[in-house]
């Protein structure tokens, strides 16, 4: 045991002596530092007194006598210089809205890219303008509302000071119109205020300071700039922002909105599945909708009753041979919105090792967590979402400089209708109605440069004396605190997290927790964790802790410690694959954003990451080089290669003793052509490989083809073959299998092909009515063989059933017979057949049409079609197309809402 904590420490102190020692010798003469910043420029509001007609005309007086904001720098491609189209932008208010009104010239108007989309759509080919405004005032929070020459709307809320915490789902209610005339193009937007978080003291005329910005984005090259400089080597955002003045006549904004919804759909569901419970068709309704609420000290309170997801994209197809759930990506706008205020349990890292998700909102509404089932059961009527009766949410930033972010949700107990082959129809409970709270709360202080916050989740469930009380916790608490510290103008920062958990429930809901494959308590040969039958609580901690380098001309880096016990568990409202992990993340990085003779920006990064268990046994070793450029003809293209050594696997066994993990080499290029092009191609391929043979390949490309303005159609093809030496199959309990411990753990090599392709297809009317397309054929086929027996704990060794030991016995049905010793005294077993081929295809068309700003029309149709075989078929490409032929699942629906406010 000892041996092995000297081989991860020592590493380790080596990577944290190099990586600090690289990040001293950095001359600070070539970083910016606060003296020698720039002032922030500054822009006053007028105060509006004839009203302005949005039109994008920009012909009112107001844009006329209004100061005007002007002398935009680079960002990129030459950071520092001057754009090299001039901008203007004037600021106007009343006592309902903010406007904005920018004239953007340009000595070539016949180029500027005007491509159409939905809103957000920011990977158009378009020309952008963008303001951002800091009404909170605390250097770190923006709203920014964005426009393209053809009246595509975008807004996002920035969060953390960073360009790359932008949450897109943050859409506002508001508008703006652009024209391009001979000179350029220009845009007028009204902002009601009501969008906006701010507060005025002691009524009219009290108000904080706001930040502001601009931003212009020339497409054909490649050129960002900004009214208040933002160079690409320096640290921060919205602390780079200028200021906002002239407010003096601001009034509080509106205080309630309301955005009621009604919805019906139909349902058809194919011949094979329809039963008692399931008919042909099914006409169904609903109505709810959201209120939201100004509070005082900038705080807004949204509720919803009987929110609704139906147009909602489905998942995608996946095959799972792991032991591990699956995550997959929120998509629901309720809770989207503001996400980034609730996030927690990341440090400020450049590389880190995967960190549990303590908030993982899927968790509520999921599909129940019981499924009828049984020989004797003939068909069930079960929900595919568990309802959410109600939830609220309080989120905001006091001008105190306290984050605030309260969600509480309550899902209904529900049942299911089974019925069994004797005829008989019974109710049974397959989700208990329950109550799920998140509280994230963060105290910003030093103008944002240091911050302390804290965090709660909890669960509550009442499950009674059901038959949920033996599979789901009764409680999960988790609780944690944070903090972060920056200096040198935010280019350096360390940062902490620390939190526990509790979970309580019957003994046999902690036995399975304690079984999980994220924990196996259950290991023979693990000192350090034992399972405990009569346990009917479970806790545990996770911490970490960070130093980093954020920003700088050349030279950024990082060095992470986290460690997760083995009773962590926080899978109950987050996101959790493994515990029982002490870890240390380097990074190391090297730039050069600025253009030369041969690129518009490159770079290079050396990632380590070390790990072991808390029994001090190395599990993890690994080292990535990546390396990345944009050439001057706009092509990109990265190359990543990473080692990992032998180290041991605590997992592989799901439970039984250590193996053995492999060397394991990966490869991977990616290369991505000229964006600003009609057909845009990326590519990417990835290998992985070791000395058993296991190899797994896959290659995937995209072609985006913009053949009109308004239009866009993506194809993405993706193939993946793989060869699987040690897929885990089952363990039989046998007292002779002495070596591992009266148990034998059967595995067998998997060949595995899978192929997918993605299509999206988008035709744009305006930036407020708009068709898109989507469909997404999928196929997987796995053959299992050589079935054989892990023999030698802390090695990777198997014996190899009828060529190593045992032989395969004579059997009848759907399952392989194996006498794992040849006549000898062990019994024989049976394993199931494991071979399968798997298509579906998912598919939806949805017209959306904005008939105001905030009110929707939708019409959807979506479709599920699926198969299963039990027998492998590698003739993937004709799988993916019967796909299409299979009996599917079709849904119609029409949902109406309308926007209520000012």
């Amino acid at each position: 045991m000892v041996t092995h904590r000297l081989r991860l420490v020592r590493p380790a102190i080596a990577a944290s002596v190099l990586l600090l020692a690289t990040l001293s010798v950095v001359p600070l003469s070539a970083q910016p530092s606060p003296s020698s910043l720039q002032p922030s420029p500054s822009l006053p509001a007028q105060w509006l007194t004839a009203p302005v007609t949005l039109d994008g005309k920009l012909n009112e007086p107001v844009w006329r006598t209004a100061p005007v904001a002007t002398n935009f720098v680079q960002r990129v491609p030459r950071d520092g210089s001057a754009a090299s189209q001039r901008s203007e932008v004037r600021i106007a208010y009343d006592a309902d809205a903010l406007y904005v009104g920018v004239r953007n010239f340009d000595s070539a108007p016949d180029s500027i890219a005007q491509q159409l989309g939905r809103r957000d759509a920011d990977d158009l080919y378009a020309d952008w303008f963008y303001v951002g405004f800091d009404s909170y005032g605390d250097k770190r929070t923006a709203f920014v509302f964005g426009v393209n020459p053809r009246g595509v709307l975008s807004d996002s809320y920035t969060t953390n000071d960073s360009f790359e915490n932008d949450d897109e789902s943050w859409d506002a209610v508001w508008n703006v119109v652009a024209r391009i005339d001979s000179v350029g193009w220009t845009a007028e937007f009204r902002i009601p205020l009501s969008q906006l978080r701010y507060d005025v003291l002691n009524g009219v005329g009290a108000v904080r300071p706001w930040g502001l910005n601009f931003s212009r984005v020339i497409a054909r090259h490649g050129e960002e700039s900004f009214w208040s400089p933002t160079p690409a080597n320096a640290p921060g955002f919205v602390s780079r922002f200028g200021s906002l003045v002239g407010l003096d006549s601001l009034r509080p904004p509106s205080r309630t909105e309301f955005i009621p919804y009604i919805r019906t759909q139909l349902e058809a569901q194919p011949e094979g599945v329809r039963n008692r419970f399931v008919p042909g068709q099914k006409l169904a309704g609903a109505l709810g909708g959201d209120a939201r609420i100004k509070l005082p000290q900038s705080l807004t309170l949204t509720a919803t009753i009987n929110p609704d997801f139906g147009q909602v994209e489905a998942d995608p197809a996946v095959v799972n041979l792991s032991a591990f759930e699956v995550f997959f990506q929120e998509r629901r706008p309720f809770f989207l919105e503001n996400a980034d205020g609730f996030g927690f349990g990341t440090t400020r890292t450049i590389n880190d090792n995967d960190p549990p998700r303590f908030f993982y909102s899927r968790r509520v509404g999921r599909a129940p967590q019981r499924q009828p089932g049984g020989d004797s059961v003939e068909a069930v009527r079960i929900t595919t979402q568990t309802p959410i009766v109600g939830a609220v949410k309080l989120s905001g930033t006091t001008p105190s400089g306290w984050q605030v972010g309260v969600l509480n949700a309550v899902t209904a107990h529900e049942h299911a209708d089974v019925l069994r082959r004797n005829g008989q129809v019974v109710r049974e409970a397959v989700e208990p109605r329950s109550n799920y709270h998140v509280s994230r709360v963060r105290r910003l202080l030093r103008g944002g440069n240091t911050g302390v916050g804290g965090f709660l989740s909890d669960t509550r469930r009442s499950l009674g004396d059901s038959v949920l009380a033996i599979r789901l916790p009764t409680s999960a608490t988790v609780g944690g605190v944070d903090w972060e510290h920056a200096w040198n103008n935010r280019m350096y920062a360390v940062s902490g997290v620390w939190s526990g958990s509790s979970v309580t429930g019957s003994r046999e809901v902690v036995q399975r927790l304690q079984t999980a494959n994220y924990r196996a308590f259950q290991r023979p040969d693990a000192d350090h964790v034992e399972f405990d039958p009569t346990r009917t609580r479970l806790t545990g901690h996770f911490g970490a802790l960070s130093v980093a380098k954020l920003a700088g001309q050349r030279v950024l880096g990082s060095l992470t410690y986290e460690e997760t016990s083995p009773g962590f568990e926080v899978n109950d409202l987050g996101f959790q694959v493994r515990s029982d992990v002490r870890s240390l993340s380097s990074a190391l990085r090297y730039r050069n954003p600025f253009q030369n003779r041969w690129s518009r920006e490159w770079g290079a990064s050396v990632f380590q990451t070390l790990g072991q268990n808390f029994d001090g046994e190395r599990i993890e070793t690994r080292t990535s080089v990546l390396a990345d450029a944009t050439f001057l003809n706009f092509w990109s293209a990265s190359y990543r290669l990473s080692y990992s050594p032998e180290t041991f696997n605590d997992r592989l066994l799901r439970g039984g003793p250590l193996a053995l993990r492999p060397t394991q080499t990966l490869h991977s290029l990616q290369v991505e052509s000229d964006g600003r092009r009609t057909l845009i191609l990326s590519a990417n391929v990835q290998q992985t490989s070791d000395p058993t043979g296991r190899l797994t390949q896959s290659a995937s490309v995209e072609l985006d083809w913009r053949p009109l303005p308004q239009a866009r159609i993506r194809v993405g093809p993706s193939l993946e073959s793989g060869r699987t030496t040690d897929q885990y199959v089952q363990a039989v309990s046998d007292t002779l299998a002495r070596t591992t411990f009266g148990r034998r753990y059967v595995f067998a090599n998997v060949q595995q092909r899978e192929a997918r392709l993605n299509t999206r297809v988008d035709w744009t009317f305006s930036p407020w009515l708009s068709l898109q397309l989507f469909l997404q054929p999928f196929a997987s086929s796995g053959e299992f063989s050589r079935y054989k027996e892990f023999t030698t704990p802390r090695e990777f060794a198997f014996a190899e059933y009828g060529r190593d030991r045992g032989r395969f016995l004579p059997t009848t049905g759907s399952g392989i017979a194996i006498d794992p010793d040849s006549d000898g005294p062990a019994r024989p077993f049976v394993v199931p057949m494991q071979d399968f081929t798997v298509r579906a295809l998912r598919g939806n068309a949805v017209v959306r049409w904005e008939y105001r700003p905030g009110s929707s029309l939708f019409f959807v149709w979506t479709q599920q079609r699926e198969a299963e075989l039990e027998a492998a078929n590698f003739d993937i490409a004709n799988q993916v197309g019967r796909a299409f032929a299979d009996p599917g699942r079709h849904v119609f629906l029409i949902k109406y809402s309308r926007w209520i406010g000012r």
